[in-house]
């Protein structure tokens, strides 16, 4: 019996490995088919392919495999009416899959599903389904070996809800996409990305599909919160050949920071690299009046809504909530004049107020100032008698680099002041 079994099982194993080595034996013979019928760059990639198969260098093939998918419009062509990066993935990808890194494995899908999406959504999807089946499958026999195996999984299943979310139609049910979201979410804890660019990219795709779906349905600071989070876990977003979406993302997070509730540290905005690439676009505007709110300057802002009436009105989200810009304008003015007053300083008069706000009416002053206490910008108190405020914290802040220099002079004139009190204590303990 002990013999019987152990003939079946090597047989098994030998089975096993002829069906690899004809799966491989596919994938070159794809490669070389492509490498003969095309040119140039092509050509010459996929010959590479080819020897990677033939020799086992699984690592350099990935590599060269997730260099062409990020290049389509080098690489991508047609295979027997096919898009030649499908072809790619189901001839040669998926013959050595248990060969790759199940992570690199979900970047080639996503971008697969990707490069495809614009011809055939159902295929794009399909891509990614059937790479999620495999891993249900491979969870409930136990054979997850590698480390990588659940961030892998969370990259496909956050690239499957970017999908849903941005080509269902409106008013589609997306409550499984969300609920799988969450679920990520809470998982994603347990993979820290500090220090690791590989998990950086896993939950860099997760917040991607989150602000794509508060884009979708709100709130704006929601979308905020999350187009931040992915940026930080994607800092070269706009540098590798996707500037359109940079762009794109960059006017919405502007947006979304100047009429989302709540949201009044700009600062954090505006020293995102993303928005310099607006700079030298007809966009630019936007971010003129994203530094004017940011620093409170009301004189500024004003400006801004004159020279860029026109470009505003094509901004729904700046038209509806233009009342709650107004006000978030306001608050930041306030915030600015305490901040620019040494610690020591910091009791205001309501005309000083109404002064810096360009206020009309100081009996607004009181509003504004309590409007500012409520949502924790500041913490003091209000003397209705004098008309006065005492402010005793001011929210902390992103600085700008003239803020920072403004900040540095002060530090300087503090600095002065104890020298001089420790001179004058120390001559009137030698006159005493």
């Amino acid at each position: 019996f002990y013999t019987s079994s152990f003939r079946g099982k090597t047989l098994h194993k030998q089975n096993k490995m002829i069906g690899y080595a004809d799966r491989t034996a596919g994938a070159v013979e794809h490669c070389e088919a492509m490498a003969t019928s095309t040119g140039g760059p092509v050509a010459e990639a996929y010959g590479q392919m080819a020897e990677f198969c033939k020799s086992k260098l699984w690592h350099q093939l990935t590599m060269l495999v997730l260099q062409m998918l990020q290049a389509p419009e080098k690489y991508a062509t047609t295979f027997e009416g096919t898009h030649s990066f499908l072809a790619l993935y189901d001839k040669v990808v998926l013959t050595v899959d248990t060969k790759l890194n199940p992570l690199s494995l979900a970047k080639i899908a996503a971008l697969v599903a990707q490069a495809i999406q614009p011809q055939d959504v159902t295929a794009a999807k399909a891509v990614l389904e059937n790479l999620l089946e495999k891993n249900k499958e491979t969870k409930e026999k136990g054979e997850e070996e590698s480390g990588f195996f659940v961030p892998a999984n969370i990259y496909v299943q956050s690239k499957m809800a970017s999908l849903v979310i941005t080509t269902s139609p409106e008013g589609a049910d997306l409550s499984a996409t969300v609920s799988i979201m969450k679920a990520n979410k809470v998982l994603l804890h347990e993979f820290p990305a500090e220090g690791n660019s590989e998990l950086a990219s896993v939950h860099a795709a997760h917040y991607e599909s989150a602000m794509q779906y508060s884009k979708r349905v709100g709130p704006p600071e929601a979308f905020y919160e999350h187009a931040l989070s992915y940026l930080q876990h994607k800092p070269n977003f706009g540098k590798e050949g996707d500037l359109a979406q940079a762009l794109e993302l960059a006017v919405d997070l502007i947006i979304a920071a100047l009429t989302g509730d709540g949201v009044y540290n700009l600062g954090q905005v505006e020293q995102t690299p993303v928005l310099k690439l607006l700079l030298d676009t007809p966009q630019a505007w936007l971010v003129h009046l994203l530094q004017a709110t940011a620093a409170g300057d009301v004189q500024r802002f004003r400006q801004c809504e004159q020279e860029y009436a026109a470009q505003i009105a094509q901004q729904p989200a700046l038209v509806h909530r233009a009342t709650a810009v107004t006000e978030k304008l306001t608050l930041l003015a306030l915030v600015t004049l305490v901040f620019s007053k040494p610690s020591h300083e910091r009791q205001l008069s309501f005309d000083e107020i109404a002064a810096a706000l360009v206020l009309s009416d100081v009996d607004q002053v009181e509003w504004i100032v309590m409007r500012a206490l409520s949502v924790h910008l500041m913490e003091g108190s209000i003397d209705q008698v004098e008309q006065s405020v005492d402010v005793t914290w001011v929210m902390p802040r992103v600085l700008s680099q003239e803020q920072m220099q403004h900040l540095a002079t002060r530090f300087g004139e503090w600095a002065t002041r104890v020298s001089t009190t420790q001179d004058s204590m120390a001559l009137s303990e030698v006159l005493a």
